[in-house]
């Protein structure tokens, strides 16, 4: 009895960890996400000013390898700490500029809508 008990607090344990590590991992790409893309941006306007502007098809192939990237980082550390059993996973389907557009004012608005309601209570 004491062995089985044993047994399941060893898996107990395995789980929470490999959830924390996904979660590490996740938040440190995010992060390493979010300082980057300033120092890009820059750098792109600076190749836009020292020569031609780099048009929408070399944009959209930069940005495409950079998420070639990120995808292969995120899979890359998925598999090594097992968070595969988190749930079905979503094919990425390719979303215009408007729909992006209009998620991005959603997600601001309910963010908003959740600070404020956080606020309040």
């Amino acid at each position: 009895m004491a062995e089985q008990e044993q047994t399941n607090s060893q898996g107990a344990t395995k789980t929470v960890v490999r959830a924390t590590l996904a979660s590490l991992a996740s938040g440190a790409i995010a992060y390493g996400i979010r300082k980057a893309a300033p120092a890009m941006r820059e750098k792109l306007q600076s190749i836009g000013e020292n020569g031609a502007m780099p048009g929408a098809e070399t944009l959209g192939k930069a940005k495409d390898a950079v998420g070639e990237k990120v995808e292969a980082a995120t899979s890359a550390v998925t598999d090594r700490i097992g968070g595969g059993d988190s749930g079905p996973s979503r094919s990425r389907q390719s979303l215009s500029e408007k729909e992006l557009e209009s998620r991005l004012r959603e997600r601001a608005q309910h963010r908003r809508q959740r600070q404020k309601a956080s606020t309040t209570t």
